[in-house]
């Protein structure tokens, strides 16, 4: 498949196959980009900044109306290639793409509140001397050309959430997709164009991850930087070097998300909202129930409703129509699942239920795993990609807390009571970006801010606050005398 730069769609002799993870098979293929090519990219962005800039905010909203129709026109294409190259079942690849289209429509609406400026009667102030005879103008400006970087398991919304208001405000992007998930978001990327958005304004590029982000973090045309992946390569690699250089960053940086089960709960509701909330898409998101933190009084009671549940779901082939959970992106995240297990049951885990999975493919057995709170477990304190969960017993809401506090993440989190009072309290106490009362974890409103505390993001997403972020504050101010 060819990737738009510029006015053109570009291949190489040099491809790199997209793996069907249901299968181990090739999907497609993609080039392999020079940093040539990347650079090229980057000068048409900076380029066709004179001719998204010279589009007026209405006109560009229109093309992002556009650009929402055009994707629901083609849902079906676009979801039958993210379930084959991810491996998402396709019932849930068609609420994703639905979902992005609806990114594209809120980026549409948000960017006149984005971008409405003020105006400050500095009369208002006494110093500097003088003030009766000004007023200001504070606005908005695009910052250039972002550089967006996504990992595989949001193929449509992850490139929806950060292309669609970088156009938006005047922007425009040189993205780079996952390297097994690239087929979606260059679909998009020729849907962007086709709705009006000029050349330019959206290249994508393909081939090595390490070399592409070097030169998204040293070309000075680059602006801004919105990553979603690991917090060792945001934090570790690209921050350091990215702030030195003046460049302005968003990040998204995983999770390991507690759900917390109270003595009152409703355990039937707890249990579904935990097995959707670590199971789908074999719990390759970052906001995903890794870690569930059951009181002590109902621990035997919510095992046995929690694992008939789990025995439920179908495993299977992403394209079958019934199929609740499928394959893992890679074989590498299998024997990640199965280094995770391994851990567990060496640390004294007791596994209260296991699924079957296929043999061929990267498919690993959803299983449930029961550990002591000071056992040590990796998957206790590591951010679990896949469909290993683990439960927890405590005490006390004091040990809960502790229990969910105890990692270096703080995305999300859940607490099902009855009791809002309590709650509200505890939800104060954990430190996490989301709490849900009585839901699941795996949630996320487009329009509210998204990330999370310590080592889960740098700033925020959420199509209006993703506005805020990718513009530069300006004051105008004027001597009416």
């Amino acid at each position: 498949m060819k990737v738009p730069i510029g006015a053109n769609w570009v291949d190489r002799d040099e491809k790199t196959p997209v793996i069907n993870p249901a299968t181990g098979e090739p999907v497609d293929y993609v080039p392999n980009l020079s940093i040539d090519d990347v650079r090229s990219a980057i000068d048409s962005a900076h380029e066709a900044l004179k001719a998204i800039q010279a589009l007026t905010i209405a006109k560009r909203a229109r093309l992002l109306l556009k650009a929402a129709e055009l994707i629901r026109q083609r849902l079906e294409d676009l979801a039958r290639t993210m379930a084959l190259e991810i491996g998402r079942p396709i019932k849930s690849a068609r609420l994703e793409v639905e979902r992005a289209a609806q990114i594209f429509e809120l980026a549409a609406s948000e960017v006149r509140r984005a971008l409405t400026g003020e105006f400050v009667p500095l009369e208002m102030y006494e110093w500097p001397a003088g003030n009766e005879n000004r007023v200001a103008i504070v606005k908005r400006e695009p910052v250039g050309v972002v550089a967006s970087i996504t990992p595989f398991n949001f193929p449509a919304a992850s490139f929806a959430h950060k292309v669609a208001p970088a156009l938006a405000v005047g922007n425009t992007v040189v993205h780079k997709p996952a390297p097994n998930a690239p087929l979606t978001q260059i679909k998009i990327a020729g849907i962007l164009l086709e709705a009006g958005f000029p050349p330019g304004s959206i290249n994508v590029v393909t081939g090595d991850p390490a070399k592409i982000g070097d030169e998204f973090v040293t070309n000075d045309k680059i602006a801004l930087i919105t990553f979603t992946g690991s917090d060792r390569t945001g934090l570790g690699v690209i921050a350091p070097r990215a702030i030195s250089r003046g460049k302005r960053l968003i990040m998204e940086l995983g999770g390991s998300d507690a759900m917390i089960v109270l003595e009152d709960a409703d355990l039937a509701k707890a249990a579904r909202a935990a097995v959707y909330g670590r199971f789908d898409y074999s719990g390759q998101f970052c906001n995903a129930t890794k870690r569930l933190i059951v009181r002590k009084e109902v621990a035997q009671k919510f095992a046995e409703v929690l694992t008939e549940e789990v025995r439920r779901l179908k495993v299977g082939d992403p394209l079958d129509e019934g199929t609740d959970i499928g394959p893992l992106i890679s074989q590498d995240a299998v024997r990640s699942m199965k280094a995770f297990l391994e851990d567990a049951v060496a640390r004294g885990g007791q596994i209260l239920v296991q699924l079957k999975a296929p043999e061929k493919g990267f498919y690993f057995p959803p299983t449930v795993i029961r550990l002591d709170a000071r056992s040590g477990a990796r998957a206790l304190k590591e951010e679990v990609f896949g469909p290993v969960f683990p439960v927890v017993v405590v005490e006390d809401d004091e040990e809960a807390v502790e229990v969910a506090n105890s990692t270096d993440y703080g995305l999300d989190a859940a607490i099902f009571t009855k009791d809002f009072a309590r709650a509200y309290k505890l939800a104060s106490r954990i430190k996490a970006g989301t709490i849900m009362v009585n839901d699941t974890t795996r949630l996320r409103w487009d329009a509210l801010p998204f990330g999370g505390f310590k080592r889960s993001a740098v700033g925020r997403e959420g199509v209006y606050h993703t506005m805020l972020a990718m513009t530069e504050l300006k004051v105008i101010a004027w001597r009416l005398d």
